[in-house]
């Protein structure tokens, strides 16, 4: 519905003046209202709100190329109208303009709406093309709805451009013409231009594209169940899943699309996983094929607890005050099943000790503190390692300590057998007594377990290691960064899924010195890629390198690491075109910022 000028001048007077709401601003749609206060957000006055000269627009990218033959088909009706046609791109940058009236054309020119400007809302105020990509919805501004003195006799008409596949904002199409040519036809007129341009862009796509479009269009019925279609450079995903995800959660749903569309068997089906927002959800994940190639994935969530719910590092209806499981960061199924089996093992049979194995690194000890260590009860230490030649009277001293209370025996894998041996005799004969223990346990030993302690009186656990832990790495990250430096910076999650690719011999110990190598003199509230260490970043590639490969890998990431990710700067330290190093790295799989996996 088009706004009375006389009522919409005023209230324009009474929003500039300083009045909040009522009276004429009653009469301002809703849209152009919150427009007003971005403008005056943005820091803009009416007077000085003009277009100003942009840079890094592409007058020749997709956007313009799929646009330039329907809006040049529009120029026989553009001769009969005192109006002129812009193309913007989704930062307000103006790509193009078609005006056939010359006055019109110098009334444009006056207003600096040229193409090389930029017409955004944060440069010129409530205006057609803004409020379009801001709401992402078509819209016409008239006259005094204008935020800019200087538009106040024209009348914009906006629709945003979407890419026809990934829906992603492109860019936006406007008719601008005076006040006193305004029609209510307009607004279809220019709604129409941009379905055409969107027509055109599909003509631009691939097959491949055209393919994961149906793929996603078949599964995606209804729009209440997130699903998400992917390759290596396409995303598509419903409003459902947008909200669902984050960052983390999405690094973990794109590598377990990758596993799946290399051929792993391991992943394809469903996986159980808990999302950042301590959400559980069922993923489904299959292949996209075409004949015998296959494409892409198709990612179905099912949430298996609508509860809403915040943050959470425990397995869900585990109390936290049993014990300090819950404070430790880990919130993947594998992390949920082994918190399920040590609250099994502590509470069923009270006083039976309880053994954990494992590979080094998997926090065996720092489990066992959170399961033993309370306020109302004594808790003691003791470390194979520390007692080499008088493990067994240290030992027999903490046994004899009262009250007993708690006990955890660390590195009981460094024991020789008659210490093993006293040890297992030992724990058997104070059956009241809390005892946890830790061994690692070596590649040849059954089940994890090393062959001295073969005859432990009480439950045998093996931890997980952290390759099976890998939807735990935000966490993790969080956690040690808090622990290592004092602060928490946002690991990306391109960092998060070169992380997940690499082989951790040492689990978390091997984790913790990445993050402190680092973090080592890193200030930056982000961490990206090039703050890896070069090592890292090098392994962490989509696909295996082969020798030459994994050396090239390291210069370039070397490189990258040293110039703080500027490329310009590293292709110049290798002596090499800026264009070869953005084509290795491409080519090595290093480059996760224009990629999924």
């Amino acid at each position: 519905m088009l706004m009375d000028q006389t009522v919409a001048e005023r209230a324009r007077e009474d929003f500039l003046g300083g009045r909040v709401d009522g009276g004429a601003l009653s009469a301002v749609r809703p849209v152009i209202l919150a427009s007003w206060r971005r403008s005056l957000m943005h820091g803009l006055s009416p007077e000085r709100a003009l277009p100003r000269l942009a840079t890094g627009a592409d007058p020749d990218g997709q956007l313009s190329r799929a646009a330039r033959p329907v809006l040049e088909r529009r120029r026989a009706t553009l001769a009969e109208l005192r109006a002129g046609i812009t193309l913007t791109d989704q930062e307000g940058r103006l790509l193009g303009r078609w005006v056939e009236d010359r006055r019109f054309a110098r009334r444009l020119d006056a207003r600096h709406v040229i193409p090389g400007s930029c017409i955004a809302e944060v440069a010129v105020g409530t205006n057609s093309s803004g409020v379009a990509v801001e709401t992402g919805a078509p819209t016409i501004v008239m006259g005094y709805e204008h935020f800019s003195t200087g538009a106040l006799s024209m009348t914009s008409v906006g629709a945003p451009i979407r890419h026809p596949v990934t829906r992603r904002l492109l860019g936006s199409v406007n008719l601008t013409c005076g006040v006193d040519d305004t029609h209510a036809l307009l607004l279809p007129w220019v709604r129409e231009l941009a379905a055409d341009i969107e027509q055109a862009l599909l003509g631009q796509v691939s097959r491949r594209e055209r393919l994961l479009l149906e793929a996603y269009v078949s599964s995606a019925a209804d729009a209440r169940h997130p699903v998400i279609c992917l390759d290596e450079t396409t995303v598509i995903t419903n409003a459902a899943a947008s909200r669902l995800l984050d960052a983390s959660d999405q690094s973990v749903i794109w590598e377990l699309a990758a596993h799946c569309i290399a051929g792993d068997g391991r992943v394809g089906g469903k996986h159980a996983l808990t999302l950042a927002n301590g959400q559980s959800v069922q993923v489904e994940v299959t292949t996209v094929e075409d004949g015998p190639r296959t494409l892409g994935a198709l990612v179905r969530l099912t949430p298996t607890d609508t509860a809403t719910r915040t943050r959470v590092t425990r397995p869900t209806n585990e109390p936290a005050e049993k014990d300090g499981l819950a404070q430790l960061a880990g919130r993947g199924p594998a992390w949920a099943a082994w918190c399920r089996r040590l609250r099994a093992a502590v509470s069923a049979e009270v006083g039976a000790p309880v053994l954990l194995t494992g590979e080094p690194g998997t926090g065996k000890a720092t489990v066992a503190r959170a399961l033993l260590q309370r306020e109302d009860a004594p808790f003691r230490e003791l470390d194979a390692a520390d007692h080499r030649d008088d493990w067994v009277r240290a030992l027999a001293d903490v046994f004899a300590a009262a009250p007993l209370g708690r006990v955890l025996l660390r590195r009981l894998d460094l024991l020789d057998g008659q210490a093993a041996a006293a040890t297992t005799r030992m724990v058997a004969r104070h059956p009241g007594a809390h005892v946890i223990g830790t061994a690692t346990g070596g590649a040849h030993d059954l089940d994890g377990l090393p062959s001295t302690l073969v005859d432990w009186p009480g439950p045998v656990l093996v931890a997980p290691p952290l390759r099976d832990r890998l939807e735990d790495l935000p966490d993790l990250l969080r956690a040690l960064s808090t622990h290592l430096t004092g602060r928490s910076p946002r690991w990306s999650s391109e960092v998060v899924q070169t992380l997940r690719r690499q082989p951790w011999p040492g689990n978390l110990h091997s984790l913790v010195a990445v993050v402190r190598a680092t973090l080592e003199g890193h200030t930056s509230p982000d961490v990206g890629t090039h703050h890896l260490p070069s090592g890292v970043s090098a392994r962490g590639s989509r696909r295996t390198l082969t020798g030459l490969e994994q050396i090239e890998a390291h210069a370039l990431t070397s490189a990258l690491h040293a110039a703080g990710g500027n490329k310009r700067e590293a292709a110049d330290a290798l002596g090499i075109a800026r264009s070869t190093l953005y084509r290795k790295v491409r080519a090595l799989g290093l480059d996760l910022s224009a990629a999924t996996f």
